[in-house]
């Protein structure tokens, strides 16, 4: 029936548009000709047809949907929404499915996307770099694929700033991560995740906002930032099932395992 019914609304471009038009209030065949642009008698027959739904029903010479209508319209723009949502952020679906496969698209509502190109391969590292040197958070919780010297110096300034930070990395990571020995353990912990297999994705979280960044072939192409409530709230959960399968590991030991051991 999903498909049918599916079948029956979208094999027509005016057929949604019907649906949405009557959603706001009754009308006739004549209003809805002016309305839909169309001739009358396309409108007739996307009305018939609707009828042999029982999806509209005429009273008094107008047409109104009836409650089964009603939630077709409300279904059939949600999906409407979910997929125009997906098609525009493209790009972005990969990386945050490897955070949650089951994410909500609905979540890219309100976000700020940058992608490397071959005109800007770095923008998103540049977007990443611009946001963290203007954030006034007074914590930072992370996931770290890679540990790049540029991410390096932009962590380590904001631990020079006084921001207290807590960043979970693969094994491999701490092997390659620069000695963190003078930093006051109250302010930065670094924990072990247990991961059998490479991030493709990178989290960060501050105060009002949360990043999620994609990796291809350990290079950063895409940055994603919002400060919506529900958007941080996700990752946040997504960064606390991480941070579960993780070990915290004494600041000695990045020392030890550092590039200049």
């Amino acid at each position: 029936m999903c498909y049918e019914w599916g079948m029956q609304l979208f094999s027509s471009p005016h057929r949604l548009e019907l649906l949405r038009t009557l959603e706001s209030e009754p009308a006739d065949t004549r209003e809805l000709t002016e309305t839909l642009t169309a001739s009358r008698v396309t409108v007739q027959r996307h009305l018939n047809q609707c009828q042999d739904l029982e999806w509209v029903e005429k009273t008094n010479g107008q047409y109104e949907l009836t409650p089964i209508g009603a939630a077709v319209c409300r279904a059939a723009g949600d999906f409407c929404e979910r997929l125009s949502i997906l098609e525009e952020h493209e790009r972005v679906v990969r990386p945050l499915s490897k955070l949650d496969d089951s994410f909500d698209p609905g979540l890219l509502t309100d976000v700020t996307v940058s992608v490397a190109d071959s005109n800007s391969p770095h923008e998103p590292l540049t977007h990443y770099r611009n946001a963290m040197a203007s954030t006034s958070t007074s914590s930072i919780r992370g996931i770290l694929p890679v540990f790049s010297a540029l991410l390096a110096e932009v962590h380590g300034d904001l631990l020079a700033d006084g921001v207290e930070t807590e960043l979970l990395v693969p094994q491999h990571v701490l092997e390659s991560a620069p000695a963190v020995d003078a930093v006051p353990p109250s302010m930065f912990t670094l924990r072990v995740l247990e991961q059998p297999r490479e991030l493709e994705f990178a989290v960060t979280l501050t105060d009002d906002a949360a990043f999620v960044g994609g990796y291809d072939d350990g290079t950063f192409v895409v940055c994603i930032e919002s400060e919506d409530p529900a958007f941080r709230e996700w990752v946040a959960d997504v960064y606390e099932t991480y941070r579960e399968r993780s070990t915290s590991v004494p600041l000695e030991a990045v020392a030890e395992h550092g590039p200049d051991a």
